[in-house]
């Protein structure tokens, strides 16, 4: 966190965030498609004081704020939501393939390393067959320990971009 933006968020925040919501349901990681209730989820409880707390924090919730703003930009610019993802799928086929295949998600959004990867992927996936260790990776740069919470899943970019593109769309008319 930098204080750099303080200004910046100081002058564009508005009493409207605090009412504002995620275009997008939660979803029960892990269960690709659920949801956890029929509620939209607050954007966060934030104030006109750029704090630790007003950064998205979690991989889940700072892929989700990307993946509107590309519904939003498609919208002010005319593009459908297939024609949106057929852009997403034929233009970002490096995103594409890591969406599909190496990026993983813990239960608490947070983004899997390689190696909890490489030991999940060895034990076939098997809730039952890992140990503390296991799904235990070390930070390099700070040397800290972070444990990963299954269950681990990929996140369907395509979904919820069609998703957020609907719900805007709602909301703009």
């Amino acid at each position: 966190m930098t204080s750099a933006y303080a200004e910046l968020w100081q002058s564009c925040w508005a009493e409207e965030f605090l009412t504002d919501s995620w275009a997008s349901l939660d979803h029960i990681l892990g269960e690709p498609g659920a949801v956890v209730d029929s509620e939209r989820t607050p954007l966060a409880a934030v104030g006109p004081e750029w704090t630790r707390d007003t950064l998205l924090r979690k991989a889940a919730d700072r892929r989700r704020a990307l993946l509107e703003i590309d519904a939003l930009v498609a919208l002010s610019l005319g593009i459908t939501a297939d024609e949106l993802c057929t852009i997403y799928r034929t233009q970002f086929p490096v995103l594409y393939g890591y969406d599909r295949k190496e990026y993983l998600y813990d239960a608490n959004g947070r983004l899997v390393p390689t190696s909890v990867q490489q030991v999940w992927r060895k034990k076939g996936g098997n809730e039952g067959t890992f140990t503390p260790e296991d799904l235990t990776a070390t930070h390099a740069g700070s040397g800290i320990d972070y444990r990963y919470d299954l269950p681990f899943v990929h996140l369907d970019r395509e979904a919820d971009l069609r998703t957020a593109y609907t719900e805007f769309q709602r909301r703009l008319v």
